[in-house]
C-alpha cells in the first residue's frame, strides 16, 4: 500500500511540474518546475528500488545540468516574449504532419513485430514496441 501512496504521489508530481516547464513563461520557473519534474523521476527510482538511477538522476540532471541552464538563464537575463502571430500557418501544418507521421511509423512497426514475436496485437500495443522488438531479439539472436 505505501509503494502505491508513494508512486501516486511521485508520478502526480511528475506531471505537475512537468506541465509547469511546458507553460510558465519565465524560464527561471519552468526550469525550476523542472528540478521538480527530475526529483519525482527520482523519487519513482527510488520506489522502484534503484537507488543509484535515482542518485544518478539527482546529481547529474538537477544537480549539474538544470544549475547550468539557471546560470545561463541569469547570465542572459529577460528575453522579449515571441508574440502570438509570429508562428507561420506553414509550421503548424507541419507539425501535425511530422505527428502523423510519427504515429503512422508507430502502428506499422507494432503490425510488423507482430508474426515475429508471436504476440498478439493486443499485447503488442498493450506493452509498446520496444518490449516487442526486445522480445524479438531475445528468441531469435540471444538464444
Amino acid at each position: 500500500m505505501g509503494e502505491q501512496i508513494t508512486f501516486a504521489i511521485a508520478a502526480i508530481g511528475a506531471v505537475g511540474f512537468g506541465v509547469g516547464v511546458v507553460f510558465f513563461k519565465d524560464a527561471f520557473r519552468a526550469a525550476v518546475s523542472l528540478i521538480g519534474t527530475l526529483l519525482s523521476v527520482a523519487l519513482l527510482f527510488i520506489a522502484l528500488l534503484a537507488p543509484f538511477a535515482a542518485l544518478i538522476q539527482i546529481i547529474v540532471y538537477a544537480g549539474a545540468i538544470v544549475v547550468m541552464f539557471l546560470f545561463v538563464i541569469a547570465y542572459v537575463g529577460p528575453r522579449g516574449e515571441i508574440g502570438p502571430g509570429s508562428r507561420k500557418p506553414w509550421q503548424v501544418w507541419l507539425g501535425l504532419l511530422g505527428g502523423a507521421l510519427t504515429a503512422l511509423y508507430e502502428y506499422l512497426t507494432n503490425l510488423a513485430l507482430v508474426p515475429a514475436s508471436g504476440l498478439t496485437v493486443t499485447q503488442i500495443f498493450a506493452a509498446g514496441a520496444a518490449f516487442s522488438l526486445v522480445h524479438v531479439l531475445n528468441n531469435s539472436v540471444v538464444f
